[in-house]
């Protein structure tokens, strides 16, 4: 009934505004596309199709109904950043497959005293130091929300109890909430950069999106960290038994070869990705030859690459992408900016002003599009040309949108949480014991980013 009500009503309001008359400023083959992506929003909306599907169908829709020609509908995938992910996903792929990602969490867990405190700083500071190596948040969330099941049991925290909840959310914070703290951290980096002007994209390399984001990662880390022990600190003193992290790091044994291909692959990789000034090697060949590498020596084979890259991903980012080139080819931007500028442009000149109003914008907007990358996506496109006309680099107010995106109020919102909550069995918490967790992340992140706004300045990011 939903998808059914959702298919109607995506027709209806697509068609709607596609045979409306345009609006001073716009062509008819803009309210067509203008219609085309207002369907396509309303069946992410309601899941009328799998998100890949709908991204599809609306650059195929463009084409069809002559809005832009072929080449623009789905220029994404020809350009750089699309092949970037490729060999990014592909690398992540590779560490799923080989086991390394286990083997450096396990490893990290052996470092940190076996208490509480002890394990959800391994967990926070594994999540981070492995974050950059690995692009999909949701693969990095299936792997260790077992894994924090497995430390809390060997604890002895009862499923469900404050214990298990504080490694739970240790888990999320190090695995999850660390995305926008690295551009290769997530493959919404990489997307998020695909929509920006071709010339702040170049600007964004590795480094420059780290330093630019470094003030927000340090205070989400800290304040989230404190969160924590408020929340979930248990009153019983855990004690590992058998089964602990070194028990589990001894039975995997020596590093396999594929273990040391891959991390040999993901060191040279990030490394050459944050050193890209120095030697102008661009990112996607590096991504690409590392891909190269790990598919040449047999990491993983054939049927993984067929079944375990993530096509429906990259489709869909790339489908999504193309936003970026279709609005502004048919001046649609620029429309955008001509009807709304009255009320968007005051806020933006009070810059804290607006990262509040933003942020809860987002929100709520959350409760109702699902879709992570769609949110960022729309957000992100919306306010390129509104960002630019006040002076402010398009990279803050996609940011801006990405760390507001990553919520979990309801249990239906994330669907990288649902995925690391059913990976734990759904039997490691319960969603109304993390979701204040999520709650305090909300106005964690809005202090982070307007403790950025210095940073910012001196960045010459923001005026």
């Amino acid at each position: 009934m939903k998808k059914a009500i959702g298919g109607i009503a995506a027709a209806v309001l697509g068609t709607a505004v596609a045979l409306a008359a345009p609006p001073a400023g716009l062509t008819p083959q803009a309210m067509w596309a203008l219609g085309i992506i207002i369907g396509a929003v309303t069946c992410w909306i309601f899941e009328v199709a799998p998100d890949y599907v709908v991204a599809i169908a609306m650059c195929t829709l463009w084409v069809l109904f002559k809005c832009v020609p072929f080449k623009t509908a789905f220029a994404t995938f020809s350009d750089s950043t699309w092949w970037l992910l490729l060999g990014a996903l592909g690398m992540g792929t590779a560490v799923s497959k080989s086991g390394l990602l286990k083997r450096l969490s396990l490893w990290m867990m052996t470092i940190f005293p076996a208490t509480f405190n002890g394990q959800v700083l391994a967990l926070i500071c594994g999540g981070t130091l492995i974050a950059p190596l690995i692009p999909s948040v949701t693969a990095k969330a299936a792997i260790m929300a077992p894994i924090s099941l497995g430390i809390s049991d060997a604890m002895g925290y009862s499923r469900k109890s404050r214990g298990a909840g504080g490694l739970f959310a240790a888990m999320s914070l190090g695995f999850i909430l660390t995305g926008p703290m690295f551009i290769s951290a997530s493959f919404i980096g990489y997307m998020l950069r695909g929509l920006l002007p071709a010339g702040i994209q170049v600007q964004f390399n590795w480094t420059y999106w780290f330093l630019a984001g470094m003030v927000w990662s340090i205070v989400v880390l800290v304040l989230m960290y404190l969160a924590i022990r408020f929340l979930y600190t248990p009153d019983e003193k855990g004690a590992f038994t058998a089964g602990d992290p070194a028990a589990q790091l001894a039975n995997l044994g020596p590093m396999s070869r594929r273990e040391k291909i891959t991390a040999a692959v993901l060191i040279s990789a990030l490394v050459l990705w944050m050193t890209e000034p120095l030697h102008g090697i661009h990112a996607t060949a590096v991504a690409l030859m590392g891909l190269v590498v790990l598919l040449t020596c047999r990491v993983f084979d054939r049927p993984d690459f067929r079944s375990d890259m993530g096509w429906d991903n990259l489709i869909f980012i790339g489908g999504i992408i193309n936003l970026g080139n279709v609005i502004p080819a048919l001046k649609i931007d620029q429309w955008i900016v001509s009807v709304f500028s009255p009320m968007i442009a005051p806020m933006m000149s009070n810059f804290y002003l607006f990262i509040v109003i933003l942020s809860f914008a987002i929100f709520a907007v959350r409760f109702v599009l699902i879709s992570f990358t769609a949110t960022t996506a729309i957000f992100t496109v919306v306010l390129v040309p509104f960002a630019l006309q006040a002076g402010i680099n398009p990279w803050v107010t996609g940011f801006l949108v990405y760390v507001s995106t990553n919520i979990w109020l309801v249990f239906y919102q994330n669907s990288t949480f649902v995925t690391a909550y059913y990976a734990a069995g759904g039997e490691m918490v319960t969603h109304r014991q993390i979701a204040p967790f999520s709650a305090i992340y909300c106005i964690v992140s809005i202090l982070a980013l307007l403790l950025s706004v210095p940073l910012w300045r001196y960045l010459g990011l923001v005026p």
